[in-house]
């Protein structure tokens, strides 16, 4: 009898590095990680008051339908965000992902060097849909051929949001630095 693909599915909060510069929503994200199958990621807003909503928040999530296109300095803006490093490794990845399914995805060899664009990488498919008072951002990242391996990565999650006065905010499962600092691995889930 063969073995079972691995899976691991993890549902987070995602909290400001500002408190009192971040607009008044809850964020979580979740990941699932399938051996041998595309990395799934959600992020969720929803009001932390019955009266307020994401309105008051910039998504530019309108686009032509397959129309995404690979684009540098997305977390200019709102953008989402996922950071994947295999253990042992000083090495990284990064995925970012704009509302409107524009994306990249980054290769680092250490802390914040390299930062070169992965030539392997396929385009994620993206779906950003508005409700009443929140907002779902589920997206679909082929890991093949890029990421070989077969155990799971160490992973951060995270996401700018940019509001109406263009003000960013930056949320990620941990701040440890003094600044925001989605590449610190202190920051990373570990398995």
């Amino acid at each position: 009898m063969g073995r079972h693909p691995v899976m691991v599915r993890q549902v987070c909060p995602l909290i400001p590095f500002d408190h009192a510069q971040c607009p008044a929503v809850f964020a979580t994200a979740e990941f699932v990680w399938t051996e041998d199958a595309a990395l799934e990621l959600s992020f969720s807003l929803g009001p932390k008051l019955a009266e307020s909503c994401v309105d008051g928040l910039l998504f530019n999530s309108t686009k032509e339908e397959n129309t995404s296109q690979r684009q540098d300095n997305l977390w200019k803006h709102t953008c989402f965000e996922a950071f994947l490093a295999r253990p042992g490794d000083e090495g990284y990845w990064e995925v970012n992902i704009a509302p409107n399914g524009d994306w990249n995805l980054y290769q680092f060899s250490s802390y914040r060097t390299g930062g070169m664009a992965e030539p392997l990488a396929e385009p994620p498919e993206v779906h950003f849909s508005m409700e009443r008072v929140g907002c779902r951002c589920t997206i679909q990242i082929p890991l093949q051929p890029w990421w070989p391996h077969a155990e799971i990565p160490e992973i951060a999650l995270s996401m700018v949001l940019e509001d109406k006065s263009k003000c960013l905010s930056y949320w990620a499962l941990s701040h440890p630095a003094d600044k925001p600092d989605f590449h610190d691995r202190r920051g990373f889930l570990r398995w």
